[in-house]
């Protein structure tokens, strides 16, 4: 390689994958991290909003939601950290092997999330359109939702390249910022758990 004065740059001992912030998908995963992040933090703030300002939240007459799936949810996605972390151990090692395994689980993983935020819209226990409690109760596990399927869309056809091939080192790099978003995801969802299904049986 030459540079701009003309002289031979030798690049032949720079690495061919970086990871974490030296790599240029982490920042473009750590900003939608940010966008997203945003959102639901602005999706909280409208139901503690709405629920400051009516005399009983939820309203007299809505059953309280039920736990069961949700605990169910909120317990997969604790245990799913270990996985995901392996992930990124893996990926940093460049054991294509491991990783492959690994992103068989986080598969089946992200797959069962979406199915039990499914059953967790019908554990509200209320409609969307029935107050203002159920529509702020949807419009958390929708915002939400958007994150567990924008996982399910990357993960998937991610493991199959890794089985499929053709393969690049750099998609070692790709599985290390899976596991950054992976964190995210789940760590944002535990507060939003206990904010929508945990509080609302306590009052």
């Amino acid at each position: 390689m030459t540079a701009a004065g003309g002289r031979d740059l030798d690049v032949s001992r720079l690495p061919t994958v970086v990871f974490g912030h030296r790599g240029l998908l982490w920042w473009g995963t750590l900003g939608f991290v940010a966008i997203e992040g945003t959102t639901l933090v602005i999706c909280a703030v409208v139901y503690l909003y709405l629920g400051r300002h009516v005399p009983a939240w939820p309203p007299p007459g809505t059953p309280r939601p039920d736990l069961v799936v949700p605990t169910v949810q909120a317990a997969l996605m604790l245990a799913s950290l270990a996985p995901a972390a392996a992930l990124d151990r893996a990926a940093r090692r460049l054991d294509l092997g491991a990783v492959r395994r690994l992103m068989v689980w986080l598969s089946l993983l992200s797959v069962a999330f979406a199915a039990l935020r499914w059953f967790e819209f019908g554990a509200l226990n209320v409609r969307w359109d029935a107050s203002a409690y159920g529509s702020a109760a949807w419009l958390v596990l929708a915002g939400h939702g958007t994150l567990v399927g924008a996982e399910v869309l990357e993960v998937l056809p991610f493991s199959y390249v890794l089985f499929r091939g053709p393969l690049e080192e750099r998609y070692f790099s790709d599985a290390n910022d899976l596991s950054l978003y992976w964190y995210f995801m789940v760590g944002v969802w535990l507060p939003l758990y206990a904010l929508v299904f945990l509080s609302p049986n306590l009052r």
